[in-house]
């Protein structure tokens, strides 16, 4: 991994003031520097369960569908708490990170591509639960200029409908590195279920009325589909 690991424990100490007791997040994507992902993998892995030791929950997720060039990786720590995120950062500058951080500069095996905050719409929300998350798809809209309350109600009415044909979703506003996008993230037990969904929405004359209706709310950036590698929760 190269010098911008350090991203992975260094982001901004702002942003979570308005949440108490919800699930917060933070993602880091890394895109290996060879064909071959192992080290970065492995190294990730060693980062996770230091993180954990400081207060995160950490899953990492590798890119199926949404990628390109080498193979690439989501690195996303969460929190139940401001104390809990504390308590990681303040682990920022510890002799075992540094020692982390020298091993990993002297043999890189991934960059980073961009690290952001998300901020999930759902209060009661908690880290734990994404620990038996499976397959996962993600929609990222950018919400266009007067029509936040459309967006919201939108993905609101479009979560209550995904929920009741089988997938598990979560929403997020993007706070510190983001520019305002939402992410409307939808997982599953296997890629089964993923199947199973995909087959009913495709079906669900509903869900065309609400997509007709919302038309000109939000402007569609981009998907992407993976799975998940590990969870320090499980």
């Amino acid at each position: 991994m190269s010098k911008a690991m350090r991203w992975i424990v260094v982001c901004c100490l702002a942003g979570f003031t308005g949440m108490v007791s919800a699930e917060r997040l933070e993602a880091f994507r890394w895109q290996a520097n060879s064909s071959s992902p192992a080290g970065l993998v492995q190294g990730m892995m060693t980062a996770a369960k230091m993180h954990e030791k400081y207060g995160a929950q950490v899953g990492i997720y590798r890119m199926d569908v949404g990628g390109s060039g080498y193979p690439t990786f989501d690195y996303i720590l969460r929190w139940d708490s401001a104390e809990a995120w504390a308590k990681t950062k303040e682990a920022n500058a510890n002799e075992e990170w540094q020692a982390f951080w020298e091993q990993a500069a002297a043999s890189p095996s991934g960059n980073l591509m961009y690290s952001l905050e998300g901020l999930n719409w759902d209060a009661s929300a908690k880290a734990a639960d994404f620990a038996q998350d499976g397959p996962y798809r993600v929609y990222v809209w950018q919400p266009n200029a007067g029509k936040a309350a459309a967006v919201y109600a939108a993905f609101s009415r479009a979560k209550e409908m995904h929920t009741a044909m089988g997938a598990k979703v979560s929403i997020y506003n993007e706070g510190v590195g983001g520019t305002g996008k939402v992410h409307y993230v939808m997982s599953f037990d296997d890629w089964a279920d993923m199947a199973a969904f995909g087959d009913k929405v495709a079906a669900s004359e509903e869900f065309r009325f609400l997509q007709a209706a919302a038309a000109g709310a939000a402007t569609p950036i981009g998907s992407i589909q993976g799975e998940p590698l590990y969870y320090t929760g499980q």
